[in-house]
């Protein structure tokens, strides 16, 4: 049986050489693999257009993390703390979300890509969580690996996140400083931290469009549950 192809976004980073390159980390291709799916990258494109053409080769999306989204997206002025943007990537992304959204394709958002899906389904984010919250809500400590577990966040019941979790309370990485602020409509907080930090979003009128702001694909070696989330992706892409 063919093996569901899973594309995965990727950013443009300039190297020492000056030479710029279409990256993204080596754990999303890893898990992806284990599940059993074909994982592709998709470039970063200026045309557009181009974007209908990596949807239709595909059978689930994964967003993957990165910078910031630019508060353009949300009708919000730029504040201090925002960090680094990419404009094309932005719209780049959108893009490919909302034709993989009218398409039903399974979708999973991970860090700015959870807060990416957020944002084109009409939600806003903090531009800095400290700037609205405390620093004991710190969710970008320095000095860690990426596998490092930094809090506990909340899973509701009944929702796609349920099926992996090994317990309603998990412990799971942290490397961001933005966070959901309006949630979009049609969707749903299914997971948060217990300073009411979004930690998990999902879609409620689709099979599978999943949002979570911690990065599972660097857990899965410390904790076997999260495996069991890009499964149920995969799972889902094979019935597309």
């Amino acid at each position: 049986m063919k093996k569901p192809i899973v594309g995965i976004t990727t950013f443009c980073k300039q190297e020492v050489n000056n030479k710029h390159y279409n990256k993204v980390s080596c754990g999303y291709m890893k898990v992806i693999s284990e599940a059993g799916g074909t994982p592709i990258l998709i470039p970063l494109m200026s045309e557009l257009e181009r974007a209908k053409e990596y949807i239709d080769l595909i059978d689930a999306l994964v967003l993957s993390g990165g910078q910031d989204v630019s508060p353009a997206y949300y009708n919000q002025p730029i504040s201090d703390q925002l960090g680094e943007v990419d404009p094309q990537r932005d719209s780049w992304e959108l893009k490919l979300f909302n034709l993989a959204y009218q398409q039903n394709l399974p979708i999973l958002g991970i860090c700015r890509g959870m807060q990416l899906i957020n944002i084109a389904q009409g939600g806003t984010l903090y531009q800095d969580i400290i700037d609205h919250h405390n620093e004991c809500l710190l969710h970008l400590p320095n000095g860690d690996d990426e596998c490092y577990v930094h809090h506990e966040v909340t899973i509701e019941e009944n929702c796609n996140l349920c099926s992996f979790s090994c317990s309603q309370q998990i412990n799971v990485n942290s490397h961001h400083h933005q966070a959901i602020k309006k949630l979009a409509p049609g969707f749903k907080v299914i997971a948060q931290t217990e300073g009411e930090i979004v930690e998990a979003i999902e879609a409620v009128d689709k099979d599978f469009v999943l949002g979570v702001q911690w990065h599972p694909e660097d857990l899965t070696d410390l904790n076997p549950c999260f495996n069991q989330l890009f499964n149920i992706l995969i799972e889902r892409a094979t019935k597309k």
